[in-house]
């Protein structure tokens, strides 16, 4: 049986951390220990998942590498040394985060703050303490096992995560390999819903007792109308209402034995009738529904791969020789292509930076943009568009144009590369959009992007 990496984190490293990054983020115990509670599991919950693949595993291994895992000897030292020691901490969670989660991490601090009541600035720092003590755990339990070692160790963890896992982080962070985060979040919240539906559904029928017979009939009809909008909106909610409808059929049927009472009896026949009938209606728009997704999922799919199908060989080849950097715009763009193109194709460069108030690309992370030209070239028929990014800071027209401007810098670079400009377009959106909060310097700094999206 493989090592439980989160019981193993909780004895090494969870109470240690919780006491010294409470006080250095002015943050009740209580509060960090339920966000840290939430924080490890879904960032396990993540590596587990990049590690499924051969390809995925190889990136976090190049990760774990350069990670270093002396970082759990002496957690309490790394704070009592001084903002310098865990700004040093800080900044190398942020890189793991970066490329763990892309962005992604906005959205998962605001889950954690809002379920655990710390201020999104605590929880945003707070992950970026957790990031290299279970990068450092992790790499310790690796040691020399190489690769496979790493896949064998991860996969041993989706049993002690699927329970682990706060609601929302399996959709949020895109868990495919849990068995679909969606669909596990979606029966876990519509579950929780449905039993407080019960229990409110229950006070009232025993506290409206003497009006079985007016009160509980109108009631079960409205149910049952209730099941009926529901399943023609959504398609998906219909247990919410369920267990609601068989607890007032219930009540009926126990009205009805205590006072002996006809028209009850025939209320509750009547209210089964016509609930079995709306649940068999919304049953069947659930399925059309499901199945319209699915139609419109595959022709998607189908329509990135006709664009892909055209294949530069020797192009190909020369791509076949570039290692990518995990997380970056090609990494994500060939996840895309090798995942058969599900998705919405968009990818976002993540070590693409600009001078300041520039549309001057610096130095060497001009190498991401050549590396999506790589891919452009192996798919000569394929065509993008290059959106440009800002934070909220500043004139919002003088935002709009430096966005405008660095997608257009992308651009000239891809054609100086040899991708002809009728297949790439370019769009300044300013301030739109953001993926994070501006209102810090983490969040501003993942506001200014530039992200490129497969047209179709």
């Amino acid at each position: 049986m493989s090592v439980n990496l989160l019981d193993l984190f909780k004895d090494q490293v969870s109470g240690a951390l919780v006491s010294n990054a409470s006080k250095f983020l002015g943050e009740s115990s209580e509060n960090t220990s339920s966000a840290l509670g939430k924080i490890l599991p879904s960032l396990l919950g993540k590596i587990v998942d990049t590690g499924d693949t051969e390809k995925g595993a190889s990136g976090l291994m190049d990760m774990l590498t350069k990670q270093d895992a002396s970082v759990l000897d002496d957690i309490g030292g790394i704070f009592s040394k001084g903002s310098g020691s865990v700004n040093g901490l800080l900044n190398g969670g942020s890189g793991l985060l970066s490329s763990l989660l892309g962005n992604k991490i906005g959205g998962l601090v605001d889950l954690v703050s809002g379920a655990s009541g710390m201020k999104s600035s605590s929880t945003s720092s707070l992950m970026k303490m957790a990031a290299p003590f279970i990068f450092g755990l992790i790499k310790r339990q690796v040691a020399n096992k190489g690769v496979s070692g790493l896949m064998s160790l991860l996969s041993g963890q989706k049993s002690y995560l699927k329970g682990a896992l706060p609601k929302g982080a399996g959709s949020l962070l895109g868990l495919s390999s849990f068995g679909g985060g969606d669909m596990v979040d979606k029966v876990t919240g519509t579950a929780s819903d449905a039993v407080g539906s019960t229990v409110d559904a229950g006070k009232k029928v025993v506290g409206k007792a003497g009006d079985a017979v007016g009160s509980v009939g109108r009631g079960a009809t409205n149910v049952a109308g209730n099941v009926a909008d529901t399943g023609a909106k959504a398609g998906g909610s219909i247990l919410k209402w369920i267990i609601p409808a068989l607890l007032v059929l219930a009540a009926l049927s126990y009205f009805g034995t205590r006072s002996g009472c006809g028209a009850i009896d025939n209320a509750a026949d009547k209210v089964g009738d016509v609930t079995s009938k709306t649940m068999d209606k919304a049953g069947d728009m659930a399925k059309g529904a499901t199945d319209a997704v699915g139609d419109a999922a595959k022709g998607a799919a189908d329509m990135a791969s006709s664009a892909f199908s055209n294949v530069n060989e020797a192009a190909k080849g020369a791509l076949g020789k570039i290692k990518f950097a995990a997380g970056s715009a090609g990494s994500q763009m060939m996840d895309y292509i090798d995942g058969g193109f599900k998705g919405d194709g968009k990818v976002t460069f993540k070590n693409l930076n600009f001078a300041t108030g520039s549309a001057a690309i610096s130095g060497a992370t001009a190498a991401e943009v050549d590396n999506l030209a790589a891919i452009l070239k192996a798919y000569p028929d394929v065509k993008i568009s290059v959106d440009g990014y800002t934070d909220n800071t500043g004139n919002a027209d003088a935002n709009r144009k430096l966005s405008k401007d660095r997608a257009e810098a992308v651009k000239a670079r891809l054609v100086n590369q040899g991708i002809a400009g009728n297949r790439i377009v370019t769009t300044g959106k300013g301030d739109a959009n953001p993926v994070a909060s501006n209102d810090t310097p983490e969040g501003r700094a993942q506001n200014r992007r530039i992200e490129a999206t497969v047209m179709k």
